[in-house]
């Protein structure tokens, strides 16, 4: 491989990642996120000295590159070099024909296959173009939030928790501007609520809740859309300081009515309302909620893709040492592995959850993923 290509391959190997790869921690990770998603196996001081985290004469041997070049989702040297080649010059492809696909794409995937792992693939895979070629980003969000199949599965399925508070957050006002209903509003105003609670930014936490206190929510609303109602409110009784009573009761009618007259199996429900109890620190609630998922996906091949978001939660729960909590998650023990199925488009926030739990949160690494998120209530220094 030539040498102007190893700068391009380590960028690639570090968005596949989800952050950058600053020490031998880092490149441990990276074996086994290696491993999980090629089956092939490197030896960690081969990405320490890939990184330059060791200092070496040798470059990598090919049946290395050719396993991180997989990693990375190219299928040859010769693929990744026309990209490199490409990837920076308005000249290289037609960009019209590119955007035209993309949007194509968006509205022919079908409604009704909901929860489809195939249909999830591609909008990620799609998701990832876009961010190798962020001049295309606003135009396509323009255009795919005025189609129905954009404003589900691009908005609403596929919430990129890693560029929430970038071109992502932003879309939702072409989003809310296409979608003007009920369930719309209460969603785009729950997701900048769970934005700007991670943000610490108040008043636009207050603007986003006034908006969601304006409509009523019903037992009409679907289960991701009402899950993120939810979880917005409980961001927002932990700004406050407030008792959660009423909303945990609420959630619970909600759920039960719910999983009684629907027949799709997934676990979005759970899993969102999951994530909001244990940020806020009602573990026992956030334990419920697993326990239910589990159990109503029991023997489903949905069991397997989501048990371990859930094995995630689980340890975050089963961890807790004390129940005088300052920071948002208590510390779990020390083994805890960052969770390696998750989607790309949540790489960094997780890192970030992975890192508070193993108590990493005074590393370069850490510090620079808060900035890159904006999350600062992730940050030791906040005050709550």
């Amino acid at each position: 491989m030539k040498n102007d290509l190893l700068p391009y391959l380590r960028k690639e190997l570090e968005n596949s990642f989800g952050r950058k790869v600053l020490s031998s921690r880092d490149c441990l990770q990276m074996v086994d996120d290696i491993y999980q998603k090629t089956g092939y196996s490197i030896n960690t001081n081969t990405l320490r000295r890939f990184f330059g985290l060791i200092k070496t004469d040798y470059n990598a041997s090919p049946s290395t590159l050719a396993i991180l070049i997989k990693y990375c989702g190219f299928n040859s040297i010769e693929e990744l070099q026309k990209i490199s080649s490409t990837s920076n010059t308005d000249t290289s492809i037609n960009k019209e024909e590119v955007h035209h696909f993309l949007v194509s794409l968006f509205k022919n995937l079908n409604t009704e296959e909901d929860n489809s792992p195939v249909i999830d693939a591609v909008v990620v895979q799609a998701i990832l173009f876009l961010e190798r070629n962020p001049s295309m980003i606003d135009r396509f969000q323009r255009e795919i939030a005025d189609t129905a199949t954009g404003q589900y599965y691009y908005f609403e399925r596929a919430v990129n928790m890693d560029r929430l508070n970038s071109y992502y957050g932003e879309g939702l006002r072409l989003y809310l501007r296409a979608k003007n209903t009920n369930e719309a509003i209460v969603f785009a105003n729950s997701i900048q609520v769970f934005r700007y609670w991670l943000t610490c930014e108040t008043e636009q936490v207050e603007a986003s809740m006034s908006a969601i206190r304006a409509i009523t929510a019903t037992n009409s609303f679907p289960p991701h859309i009402f899950a993120r109602y939810v979880a917005a409110r409980l961001y927002y009784a932990h700004l406050k300081g407030e008792a959660i009573d009423k909303i945990s009761a609420e959630t619970s009618k909600y759920y039960m009515a719910s999983i009684s007259r629907s027949s799709i199996l997934n676990s979005d429900f759970e899993l969102i309302v999951t994530e909001a109890f244990i940020l806020t620190n009602h573990y026992n609630e956030g334990k419920d909620y697993i326990k239910k998922g589990r159990s109503r996906l029991a023997g489903t091949k949905k069991c397997a893709e989501n048990e371990n978001l859930f094995s995630f939660w689980e340890k975050m729960i089963n961890s807790k040492k004390t129940t005088a909590i300052k920071l948002i998650l208590t510390p779990p023990k020390p083994n805890l592995n960052p969770v390696l199925s998750i989607s790309p488009l949540t790489k960094r926030y997780y890192t970030l959850l992975n890192c508070m739990a193993t108590h990493k949160l005074r590393s370069s690494n850490f510090a620079d993923l808060v900035r890159e998120t904006g999350f600062y209530r992730f940050s030791p220094s906040f005050q709550y």
